[in-house]
């Protein structure tokens, strides 16, 4: 592994670098992408249930959505969070953590757009699925990012967070379509789908001030860049023990992987996916 000479500490006791209030801000702010799913996921019954949304798509004097079209519209998101989710780690592991969630907010947000503009079925069902593909993004990085960044000691409260956050996004969903419930225009529609849009941009502005994960910089072999990550992520001054002994840690881990799963090429890399038995162990 290309890089600086790093060296570890000899107090044990100094392994890891204590865990700051900037740490849990930061890992807290990551797990933000969680109330896309959720709010996406929740926001939807309502919606479809809205009279004015109905006859948009029914036609006037309809009371309810058929039950093929109801399905497609909800189960639409799940499809495009399906190949986003395939598409983002390779994405990941080109351009980084950070910049591909902020890529995935901007898809959600395009999504969006489309949902927001929308007088029928096509245009809905295709915001859907825009917004799905940036569902799946941030699902499968966001994880990533935050167990990657987050302090050893406190990395599994602190990524379960996740999952708190997708539950807070259905909270605000049924939030916003009790208060929409009674409005008699597309507004009743709108307001629950463009108030994602908000979502969208607090997280992708966010995250252009925070630095990417130290494991994406080892892995491509900039370990200095590692180290100013991994600086600012623990509060500490580059050249410290903490920083020196979680370094080695990290490419010490990427060493041992490159040996235990080789790779040549992005072919390579999924059927190692399917090698070895699911009975025997080595």
């Amino acid at each position: 592994m290309p890089g600086a000479m790093l060296a570890t500490t000899a107090d044990v006791n100094q392994i890891e670098a204590p865990v700051t209030w900037k740490a849990y801000l930061i890992c807290a702010f990551a797990s933000f992408g969680g109330i896309f799913f959720g709010y996406d996921s929740g926001y939807i019954n309502g919606v479809t249930g809205s009279p004015v949304f109905v006859e948009i798509i029914e036609g006037a004097g309809a009371t309810a959505l058929t039950g093929s079209h109801n399905s497609l519209i909800t189960s639409i998101l799940s499809a495009g969070t399906f190949f986003g989710a395939i598409i983002a780690g390779d994405v990941a592991d080109t351009i980084g953590r950070r910049w591909t969630v902020i890529i995935g907010c901007m898809i959600y947000i395009v999504g969006v757009i489309l949902q927001v503009a929308s007088h029928g079925l096509g245009l809905i069902v295709a915001g859907r699925l825009v917004a799905g593909l940036g569902v799946g993004f941030e699902s499968a990085i966001v994880i990533l990012y935050m167990s990657e960044i987050c302090p050893r000691k406190v990395r599994g409260a602190l990524v379960s967070g996740y999952q708190f956050c997708i539950t807070i996004g259905l909270l605000l969903a049924s939030c916003i379509n009790y208060g929409t419930k009674d409005i008699n225009s597309t507004a009743s529609y709108r307001i629950p789908i463009g108030i994602q849009f908000i979502f969208g941009v607090v997280l992708a502005g966010g995250l252009f001030f925070l630095p990417d994960s130290p494991r994406y910089f080892v892995k491509r072999g900039n370990v200095e860049a590692a180290r100013n990550a991994l600086s600012r992520l623990r509060g500490q001054p580059g050249d410290s023990d903490y920083i020196e002994a979680e370094l080695s840690e990290i490419v010490a881990n990427e060493e041992y992987e490159r040996t235990m799963i080789p790779t040549t090429g992005w072919v390579s890399g999924w059927a190692n996916c399917f090698k070895g038995s699911l009975w025997k162990q080595n």
